[in-house]
């Protein structure tokens, strides 16, 4: 099993259930082909507006890119080498329920106030306090976690009573607010009160968010400073969620970063812009195994996977700008990195699926229907069915299980009716298999939805018991660092090899370039923005 994985060094990353692909993180772009530009504007677009600006109120995607641009994090992580690097924190350590983190010296809040260990301390006891309402209490600040201070080290100190896998990297991506946005969290809402390398000075709602460069910051990782050649003075970000408007003002030099897919990539690959793929889960299949179901038949789960082709599959749900998945694990920057898929699934054969159902004592008629102690084998797949390339997907593997001999009925639906069916717990046998996308960057989140309570007490949307994974999630649990990811890749591939959940296709996006870039990972934040002559 080859991985990489996040080294824990001592030196000087809201989950949601989402039925359509998102992502982020990655390596840096390219220069754009010219010189640094001094003191020039950064114009960017985003998908939607983000509404409210405080950054550990809001979930929202759209709020989170937004306030990269004002805001810092603890470290950040190399989504290449998964490398664990100082931010506002110097140094770090890390155990199964702690992580501490020495705050750097000299960093200026907008206000200028200096940002210390306890205002550190302070932001995470506020999302880790449920009477606050932050949406990321329980992602990034576990709960229960509790946050304390050694002023004279300037550490802050961060423990749970239960092991919490990946506690460095859930607490040290929190964005972190100045003391005045503690006190008022409306405020931050409509400005900047954070330490990052920009401010807002001007909001239109729904058009754009203007940001201005903030004198002296010197903080930035690698060594960025507001004087680094390239960082520019303004950032205009504007709300442009059409496509091809977007994909035009890039063309035409009236933006400078955009993500740009679908059927306007072509004319943005002509160009020859700089850009950064970044992959997004696009192909998730789960089967249910409550009793009654057949496919709590494991041979039924394994045939079903013979007689489908994955390959074709992955293709066709991602309209051909896809891969084949080999890990759950797919929002960058990655804790961990490694293929959990590739040796676990039983390859394609149309003919052995016949024989694995056959020796099960699923057999056929003589109209090669197929049943077992006179129970036919009927399948109900549920899927997020609001674009054309699943739907096709959808049609090609009701295909391929109609030759196999089951009756295939598809449902397909919005975001809303799909998690009502699988998620509410009102009838949690009323599908067979469901595709779905969990997007995390961490292997740790995937636990709830395969082990404990079933809904609508628990996530277990799938009723899996699977002893061999929770064994491996117990003792991966207990472990940080190499040694913890390699036992969150052997507890994935127990998933996979059960057949009880299988990722079959990454979607690749894009975010591309003109005459700018980004210094360090694949999103734009503030201290990474580049500007070429």
């Amino acid at each position: 099993m080859n991985h990489r994985s996040y080294p824990t060094l001592a030196a000087a990353v809201g989950l949601a259930l989402v039925l359509s692909a998102c992502g982020s993180g990655g390596t840096s772009s390219g220069s754009g082909g010219g010189d640094p530009l001094v003191d020039g504007t950064f114009r960017l677009s985003l998908e939607a507006d983000p509404g409210a600006l405080n950054p550990i109120m809001s979930a929202s995607s759209a709020t989170g890119e937004i306030s990269r641009l004002a805001y810092d994090a603890l470290v950040y992580q190399d989504p290449e080498t998964s490398e664990v690097r100082p931010w506002l924190a110097e140094k770090w350590e890390e155990t199964p329920t702690s992580a501490s983190f020495t705050i750097r010296e000299g960093v200026i809040c907008t206000d200028g106030s200096t940002l210390t260990a306890q205002t550190v301390a302070d932001n995470i006891n506020f999302v880790a306090d449920p009477e606050n309402g932050s949406r990321l209490r329980g992602s990034v600040v576990p709960t229960g976690a509790t946050a304390t201070v050694d002023p004279s080290t300037r550490t802050v100190t961060v423990t749970t009573a239960a092991p919490s896998p990946f506690l460095l990297l859930n607490v040290g991506r929190l964005l972190i607010l100045c003391d005045a946005g503690l006190k008022d969290p409306t405020a931050s809402s409509k400005t900047s009160l954070g330490t990052g390398m920009f401010e807002v000075t001007e909001i239109a709602a729904g058009n754009y968010y203007t940001f201005e460069r903030r004198a002296g910051y010197n903080w930035g990782p690698d060594g960025t400073t507001s004087d680094t050649p390239g960082v520019p003075k303004t950032v205009i970000a504007s709300v442009a969620p059409n496509v091809s408007t977007a994909a035009n003002q890039l063309l035409s030099g009236e933006l400078n970063a955009a993500p740009i897919d679908g059927p306007d990539k072509d004319r943005i690959e002509a160009a020859n812009l700089t850009s950064i793929k970044r992959p997004m889960s696009a192909g998730q299949m789960y089967f249910n195994q409550i009793d009654s179901n057949p496919t709590s038949d494991p041979a039924v789960r394994k045939a079903l996977l013979q007689a489908v082709d994955l390959d074709d599959l992955a293709q066709v749900v991602t309209a051909g700008n896809g891969v084949r998945a080999t890990s759950l694990v797919t929002v960058e920057p990655r804790a961990c990195v490694y293929d959990s898929v590739t040796d676990n699934l039983p390859e394609f054969d149309p003919s052995a699926a016949k024989a694995t159902l056959d020796a099960a004592g699923w057999t056929a008629d003589a109209n090669g229907k197929r049943s077992k102690d006179g129970k036919p084998l009927n399948l109900r797949l549920v899927y997020e069915g609001v674009d054309d390339p699943r739907n096709a997907a959808a049609e090609l593997a009701q295909s391929a299980w109609t030759q196999l001999g089951a009756h295939v009925e598809v449902t397909g639906g919005d975001e809303n009716r799909i998690i009502d069916i699988i998620l509410s717990g009102k009838d949690n046998s009323a599908w067979d298999i469901a595709w779905i996308q969990i997007n995390s960057s961490l292997p740790s989140t995937f636990t709830g939805y395969f082990s404990g309570p079933v809904p609508a007490t628990g996530k277990n949307f799938s009723s899996i018991d699977n002893p061999a994974y929770d064994a491996a999630v117990a003792k991966a649990s207990g472990l940080t660092g190499e040694a913890a990811c390699d036992a969150w890749a052997d507890a994935e591939s127990e998933i996979v090899r059960s057949a009880s959940g299988v990722t079959f296709a990454d979607a690749i996006t894009h975010l591309y370039f003109n005459k700018a870039g980004i210094s360090f990972g694949k999103t734009l934040n503030g201290s990474a923005l580049r500007l070429y002559q």
